[in-house]
């Protein structure tokens, strides 16, 4: 499938308004405020939140919410890679939030070598 979107990587495909709702956000409203978008607003979002080093965490939250297929549409071989990042952090996130130890710091060893 060849991508239909995703040439222009500089400018926002939602409005500056929006695009700083989302990041005032937590990640766990990130479902309300995109909500308000299409299905291919989203994705186009996704991705170039994801391109993006400072917002890649809200760009796998939005690519959680997209399908497939619109992400595919919008960038290709890149999509579907984001598709499978997006699905498989919020699977380990579910998995290391049961694993955690107290506190949610990893342990330290005061062992000396």
């Amino acid at each position: 499938m060849r991508p239909t979107g995703s040439t222009d990587m500089e400018n926002c495909p939602v409005s500056d308004d929006l695009l700083k709702r989302l990041l005032d956000a937590t990640l766990n409203a990130v479902t309300d405020v995109s909500g308000q978008l299409s299905e291919e607003q989203r994705a186009a979002l996704a991705v170039y939140c994801y391109r993006r080093s400072h917002l890649r965490r809200l760009g796998l939250s939005l690519a959680s919410l997209c399908t497939r297929q619109n992400l595919v549409m919008e960038a290709g071989h890149a999509g579907e890679l984001i598709h499978l990042q997006a699905n498989s952090t919020n699977k380990l996130a579910d998995n290391d939030a049961n694993h955690r130890p107290r506190g949610g710091k990893a342990p330290v060893s005061l062992y000396v070598v």
